[in-house]
């Protein structure tokens, strides 16, 4: 019985102190460390639910005990342990609540203790699975939160080099892949420096590097691919400490930035191998090439951001920041290539790259459809600054030359496309010389007239309208004097071949084969010429053409087509205006031999007649037993939705005449095709001083000397019999006017069959 009173007093010494200990901790976590995280890791510590599992236990064997059942078995030799089993259960029960008491206790101490509680949460991580790693390695960067609001130096530190250790592993597992963090990883580092940034201690500065200055991201002495998931992070992170006013983290980030590109994306030195010569590592040598413009483009848009912030100081410190004598300027361009390639590409009028920049480098503030363009002008408005910093640079080697323009490129798209916004460009650069603020700021302002005119050096706007010019007339001498194209010159030739011969050849089923030699009337069906801009027959242009190679042929094939239903309204005998569900009666009436006649229909929908009238006799093909040949093309106005009714042997011949000899050797004229005696040609009129002025008069609008003579030429003649019967039958139409419709008694039997 005393032994079972010193259980009961423990059990219930232990729960007079258990809970309110309990309740204690969690309410004093929550003040010590701000995280429901570290708090849910206590309540799932196995010594806390033992210690409750027991003192629950604890509590029904005593109630168990008090009730002194009798036994409810018998079993020789274990008697006398049944009659005390409450007893044992309580005893048992006490010394387990005991132990995990002082067990709790101790887990306490642990959480209690930052240093401890710190090292615990490192161990724990380190043999977790991958789900627990995470909640530990949250569970650590809520002590780092709590280390830099507590200014506690030691756990900084230590988690810092874990912090670095865990980022290190994920970049050695994804080696030669861009590097993509969990994104846990991507919110210590934010959340981290939030929280920096509304210290105004300096103790953690070591951190504020490591953080802001994209230490743990970007990596140290490794070669490291940046994803752009990355790109995006280390932006958020600018944009943070740009907002809180943090100068410094953001030239620590600036001066990392340029470590990182100087050591990590040096150039990749090409590989040759001359037999054959080609480069060996040529794929490493593009790829590296790719990350270093990448990795630039991002340094232009943070000093676009910068200018926007009005954050000029730090644009003139990273102007200066060099680690190198002679200085070096990793970061900033050396050569004014680099800057009006880099402006190109952020103004981007038609957003063929930044289609929404505001997605990719977004500004604090800016939202709505305008945010783009306001994006790209800050930006392009720091690079026309990066063209007035190259008045700055002071060469230290021979071939140096910061104000040299660069050359003019061979495309004529990017000669035009630099024409056309090298004055916005000017007006960009003439604005910020105006900006005294700006320039002392970003140690410029010793840029001015007075200093431009002892040095002998020119002005910057009239530098670049130099530029403009010399950009323009290469643009003009090259539309002059550039060739045709051959494989452009071929894709027309193939074109004019393919779509005309197919516009001729659909005819052959009308062509009498037998030569009408006298009482004929003939028409002729020629090719046609268009002058035209010479860059759309060159492989150097500024603009891509559409179709250029079948508009003509088209055109062609179009005329061929109008002028075959002409030549059958010209030499009609009798013209009929039906209404529609006349036509087939009045043909009918006509009473033609199926053997001898022929129906020629142009632009009628025979299967809408035969379902709308309900001809059982209509087909595609034929009427009763006439053939029918259907063509869909016509010249409307005269011949659309008309039949015409004649002998097969009234049908015209369609000849391929040659063209003359002083055509073909005025326009250069090559045959194409023999089939049809198709000759084609592109004359540069440049080079063709004749035709030239010959064409002047005619298209005063053009300028001949960067046009050229396109032809397509074939002379094709439609020979008629004189006096035949061909009976033309049109069908009356509500939508256009055709006169008063004949009635079927109008029509007359054809005579003389």
């Amino acid at each position: 019985m005393e032994t079972a009173s010193i259980c009961i007093s423990f059990i219930v010494a232990i729960l007079g102190i258990a809970y309110p200990i309990l309740f204690q901790v969690v309410s004093r976590l929550d003040e010590k460390y701000s995280s429901n995280l570290i708090i849910e890791l206590f309540n799932k510590e196995k010594s806390q639910k033992l210690f409750r599992f027991f003192l629950i236990a604890s509590l029904s064997s005593i109630f168990i005990w008090a009730l002194r059942l009798p036994p409810l078995i018998k079993i020789d030799g274990l008697n006398s342990v049944i009659e005390n089993s409450a007893f044992l259960l309580l005893a048992f029960n006490t010394i387990a609540l005991i132990i995990f008491f002082f067990l709790l206790v101790e887990k306490i101490l642990v959480y209690y203790t930052p240093t401890r509680f710190l090292m615990y949460l490192i161990k724990e991580h380190t043999k977790a699975n991958d789900i627990e790693n995470q909640v530990y390695f949250k569970a650590i960067s809520d002590i780092l939160y709590f280390s830099i609001r507590q200014q506690n130096e030691t756990i900084a530190k230590t988690i810092s080099d874990f912090m670095y250790s865990s980022f290190q592993k994920v970049r050695e597992e994804n080696e030669g892949k861009p590097i993509e963090y969990p994104i846990s990883y991507y919110e210590v580092i934010y959340n981290a420096i939030e929280e920096l940034c509304s210290q105004k201690s300096k103790k953690l500065r070591f951190l504020e590097n490591r953080t802001v200055g994209a230490i743990w991201l970007l990596g140290e002495l490794k070669d490291n691919t940046i994803s752009e998931v990355t790109y995006t992070w280390i932006w958020r992170n600018l944009l943070l400490a740009i907002n809180y006013e943090k100068d410094d983290l953001v030239i620590d980030y600036w001066k990392n930035a340029h470590q990182f590109f100087t050591y990590q994306l040096q150039y990749i030195t090409p590989r040759h191998s001359y037999n054959p010569f080609k480069v060996l590592n040529e794929k490493e040598v593009q790829e590296r090439n790719k990350e270093r413009e990448r990795f630039l483009e991002f340094h232009y848009a943070i000093g676009g951001l910068l200018l926007y912030e009005k954050r000029y100081d730090v644009i003139g410190r990273a102007f200066k920041y060099t680690t190198s004598i002679p200085p070096r300027y990793e970061l900033l361009p050396l050569a004014m290539g680099e800057v009006f390639k880099m402006f190109i590409q952020f103004r981007d009028p038609y957003e063929r790259k930044y289609t929404w920049i505001s997605h990719k480098y977004g500004f604090s503030n800016l939202d709505g459809l305008n945010s783009d363009g306001v994006i790209k002008y800050w930006i392009t408005k720091y690079i026309a600054l990066l063209f007035i910093r190259q008045y700055s640079i002071q060469p230290y080697l021979i071939t140096m030359k910061p104000l040299e323009l660069p050359q003019v490129p061979d495309e004529q798209g990017e000669k035009k496309q630099l024409i056309t916004n090298l004055d916005f460009f000017a007006g960009l650069v003439e604005e910020l010389l105006q900006d005294s603020e700006l320039l002392k700021k970003a140690k410029l302002s010793f840029i001015d007239k007075e200093w431009i005119e002892k040095n002998k050096l020119p002005d910057p706007v009239a530098l670049v309208h130099q530029y403009k010019k010399q950009l323009e007339d290469a643009f003009n001498q090259t539309e002059i004097q550039q060739e045709v194209s051959k494989d452009k010159s071929n894709q027309v030739k193939e074109s004019s071949i393919s779509i005309i011969k197919s516009a001729v050849t659909d005819y052959d089923c009308i062509k009498n084969n037998t030569i009408i030699e006298k009482d004929y009337n003939n028409w002729f069906i020629h090719g046609e010429r268009a002058v035209m801009e010479k860059n759309a027959f060159s492989d150097n242009t500024d603009v891509h053409h559409m179709n250029f190679d079948s508009f003509l042929p088209a055109h062609i094939a179009s005329k061929f087509r109008q002028g075959i239903s002409e030549t059958f309204f010209y030499t009609k005998s009798e013209k009929y205006l039906l209404n529609p569900e006349d036509v087939f009666n009045a043909i009918d009436k006509l009473k033609i031999n199926s053997s001898d006649y022929v129906i020629i229909s142009f632009g009628n929908n025979l299967s809408y007649i035969k379902e709308q009238f309900s001809i059982d006799e209509l087909t595609d093909k034929a009427y009763k037993e006439t053939r029918i040949i259907n063509f869909q093309v016509s010249n409307h106005l005269i011949a659309g939705e008309s039949f015409f009714i004649l002998k097969k042997e009234d049908l015209p011949n369609i000849i391929y005449k040659e063209l003359e000899k002083e055509q073909i050797e005025k326009y250069s004229l090559t045959k194409i095709d023999s089939d049809i005696n198709l000759y084609f040609s592109i004359v540069n009129l440049y080079k063709n001083e004749e035709l030239r002025n010959e064409l002047s008069s005619s298209h005063p609008d053009k300028d001949l000397f960067k046009s050229v003579l396109l032809n397509i030429s074939l002379l094709t003649e439609i020979r008629w019999k004189k006096s035949i019967n061909n009976i033309m039958i049109q069908i009356n139409s509500p939508y256009s006017e055709r006169g008063i419709p004949n009635n079927l008694k109008d029509i007359k039997e054809i005579k003389g069959k």
